[in-house]
């Protein structure tokens, strides 16, 4: 019974944590999801659920490879609004000179700021 809350428990934190919206909390989905793993394998060699401890098998190696995506791979820069803007319009600002997108480039600007809460 006790291994059942800590399966649930963990695998539920995980869970959430994998759908945030923040890189930062999703790097810690693979922890919670780790943590719950030998308790789903105690729990499914005891109570003889062959199905279940095959699958905790899958789920291990997709926990692993999220851990390695966020903790053992290059680090991700994550840009701040002001640089993501600055790329963007860089990109828009390289269009020829010809293309219709040149008559909104101020817009594209405005629409910008607005989206990434650039003052």
């Amino acid at each position: 019974m006790i291994e059942q809350f800590f399966i649930a428990t963990t695998e539920l934190v995980a869970m959430y944590l994998m759908q945030s919206t923040k890189y930062t909390d999703r790097k810690y989905s693979s922890i919670f999801g780790l943590l719950g793993q030998p308790f789903w394998f105690y729990a499914s060699f005891t109570h003889q659920q062959w199905g279940s401890f095959v699958i905790g098998f899958f789920f291990t190696a997709l926990w692993l490879k999220n851990f390695k995506y966020y903790w053992l791979s290059p680090k991700i820069k994550i840009l701040k609004p002001k640089e993501y803007h600055f790329l963007i319009m860089d990109a828009v600002n390289k269009l020829p000179k010809d293309i219709a997108y040149n008559d909104y480039v101020d817009y594209i600007d405005r629409v910008l700021k607005e989206a990434l809460h650039i003052k």
